[in-house]
């Protein structure tokens, strides 16, 4: 029976009066109760949720029905109003600050009660009641407006009409042409959503219209989300100076692994400089490329450059990034990943039949062990109107001992298997898998702790993406694909030369790809380490790239309008590279010996498992046996 919107209403809500019940049952322990009663029970106030929480933000981004979404944002500005009860609630503070530290029977307690009592002091538990009720209200118009930019951008994306019809689609693929039927009018329409987007820019011969696309995507969710953008660093950077902090990039970085926005400066201005003179390589190279069919070019443009590094691939290394796709049919991939991860972490993945899951594309299955079910997670792969747009793990339950299994949904847009159409993926769209399923590993591993508090992904907010791009080296292993890369009419394995062919071919441009991801770095720190009042954002994206890359800029927009990661990340997108660097190193430990399952075993128990019971950096430490370095990225750079 589908999910009603007022049944999913009143199931978080009873959630939410069981977390104040055990709320007020904290406040009301006994003088003399135990340290670790004490940090239990407030530990196991937001474990109440752990039934909801993950859900609301799942529905609201997936959910096929509008009033389910809608439903899904409201009870979302309920969850964080609660969240600021709690924070902000000066008796249940005293009851926790009263707790002598050196009571705790154990390490993992001493550490929830020093990070509940930090997580307080940042929240302004210490400051007056006037100034914790104005925190109190920041929190809750920053839920308002963060869902705002977010579904202004599912909802504002933008399409290209093409007059000339099939005419226009010269270069595509065959089943991308077939996908794309003129209408009535004798008009294609490609819209910017993934499936379209990255084939037209990689294929589409037509330079203009790869020029007006790439300018359509340049207006996602705009004007809507310019105002709204506004608001949402105004008022990030007000409720940073209420907490007594500079900036909201000081806030934020505080508690992560980089600890200061200089340092996160420092290192993305470092990566950029160490990039730069290969880039500027690669910018000469593509511009040889292109004047062989445009011999009085002068610069290549940001818009075209992935066009002409798949023509530099061609005709340098003989590859064509197409050549691989029939051997990456959807089923297969997903297969061959699922049981890749069964081989090298020793668990069973098994799919189950769901009558609750929310869409008849979603897949839901379980993990075991021993026989006996440890997690559970959902696939939901392919696009549809008003679902998230790009790909993503959704952590929907953390777990609880002897009560319920960690839970977490594969987000993403891949194409579809259709009848006749095995749904043929990009190696990039492969990698992007490995890359979900690294981040869905991670958590599940390290849910259905004693702790919620340390139960899932809760380590540093810079070292969350370590294990999805570690799991992606497994997606450029030729005896890793030969599991699975089998052409989807002959049944060939992909041959060897191809992949060394592919993991040449596509690694090149790595360098320019580098710039500009500091491009976006640089903006999501100079949004958020400044006082926004003035700040001329289009502007500020136009002088980064100008300084920061060698490509010309000749397509002018508003990025920032759909750049949802300003909202989600805030001030810290420098983690993707900061987390790249700390995964090329643990990579040079697995590069010689894949499905080495004692290896991978050693690296759940020691990085995975933990979830946030301890830094990160220690995890690391216990897995490496040292600290980790840069030389496995600058060995990737220069390879």
């Amino acid at each position: 029976m589908p999910l009603l919107a007022d049944d999913f209403r009143t199931r978080v809500r009873s959630n939410l009066t069981e977390a104040r019940a055990r709320r007020d049952a904290v406040r009301e322990l006994a003088a003399d109760a135990s340290a670790d009663v004490v940090v239990d029970a407030f530990d196991g106030v937001r474990g109440a949720l752990d039934d909801c929480r993950g859900y609301v933000g799942l529905f609201s981004a997936v959910h096929p029905d509008r009033e389910v979404r809608k439903a899904a944002e409201e009870l979302e500005q309920e969850l964080v109003a609660f969240e600021s009860e709690l924070t902000l609630d000066a008796g249940l503070y005293q009851r926790l600050a009263s707790v002598d530290r050196a009571a705790c029977s154990d390490d993992e307690r001493r550490r929830l009660l020093e990070h509940s009592l930090r997580d307080y002091r940042r929240s302004g538990i210490d400051r007056d009641e006037a100034t914790r009720e104005r925190v109190r209200a920041l929190q809750e118009e920053l839920v308002l407006i963060g869902q705002t930019f977010d579904r202004n951008i599912v909802e504002g994306g933008r399409e290209l009409k093409i007059s000339d019809g099939p005419a226009g689609l010269a270069g595509l693929p065959e089943d991308y042409i077939a996908a794309h039927p003129p209408g009535d009018d004798g008009a294609v329409t490609i819209t910017t959503d993934a499936p379209d987007l990255q084939p037209f820019l990689l294929y589409a011969e037509r330079a203009d219209l790869r020029e007006q696309l790439y300018a359509v995507v340049q207006h996602r969710a705009h004007p809507e989300n310019a105002p709204v953008l506004t608001q949402l660093l105004e008022k990030r950077h007000e409720l940073a100076g209420v907490l007594g902090y500079e900036s909201w990039a000081k806030y934020a970085t505080e508690v992560l692994m980089v600890r200061d926005p200089d340092t996160a400066r420092d290192f993305v201005e470092g990566i950029a400089e160490r990039a730069r003179p290969a880039a500027d390589i690669e910018y000469a190279e593509l511009l040889e490329e292109k004047r062989k069919d445009h011999p009085d070019a002068t610069v290549v443009n940001e818009f075209e450059w992935s066009y002409w590094v798949e023509r530099l691939k061609k005709s340098r290394f003989g590859f064509d990034s197409q050549a691989v796709r029939p051997y990456f049919a959807y089923e297969q991939v997903e297969d061959g990943i699922l049981r890749l991860t069964e081989a090298l972490y020793g668990v069973e993945i098994a799919r189950v039949e769901d009558p609750e899951a929310w869409h008849d594309d979603v897949r839901t299955f379980e993990v075991r062990e021993g026989g006996q079910a440890v997690a559970r997670f959902f696939f939901d792969m392919f696009p549809r109107e008003g679902k998230f747009k790009h790909a993503a793990m959704f952590d929907v339950r953390r777990g609880k001992p002897g009560h319920s299994l960690p839970e977490a949904a594969l987000v993403c847009n891949f194409p579809q298997p259709k009848s006749g159409d095995p749904g043929l993926l990009l190696h990039s769209q492969v990698t992007t898998f490995f890359h979900e399923v690294g981040h869905l590993l991670h958590f599940l591993f390290a849910g259905g702790q004693r702790f919620d508090r340390f139960s899932g992904i809760e380590c540093e907010w810079d070292f969350v993406e370590v294990p999805s791009q570690l799991y992606e080296e497994w997606a450029w292993d030729p005896a890793v694909l030969a599991r699975f890369a089998h052409h989807h009419e002959t049944g060939e394995v992909i041959p060897v030369e191809l992949v060394e062919k592919l993991r040449s071919a596509e690694e090149y441009g790595k360098a320019l790809g580098v710039t500009r991801q500091m491009v976006f770095a640089r903006l999501s720190l100079a949004c958020y380490e400044q006082d926004p009042s003035g700040l001329d954002i289009d502007q500020l994206v136009l002088d980064l790239k100008r300084r920061m890359s060698p490509l010309s800029v000749s397509v002018e927009g508003h990025l920032t309008s759909s750049f949802g990661h300003l909202h989600g990340y805030s001030a810290i997108y420098y983690t993707y590279m900061w987390s790249l660097v700390i995964s090329k190193d643990l990579w040079q430990v697995f590069r010689d010996a894949p499905f080495d399952m004692n290896l991978a075993r050693k690296y759940r128990a020691s990085v995975l498992a933990p979830g946030g019971a301890r830094d990160a950096g220690d995890l690391v430490r216990d897995f490496l046996g040292r600290e980790y370095s840069m030389e496995g990225w600058e060995d990737w750079l220069a390879s």
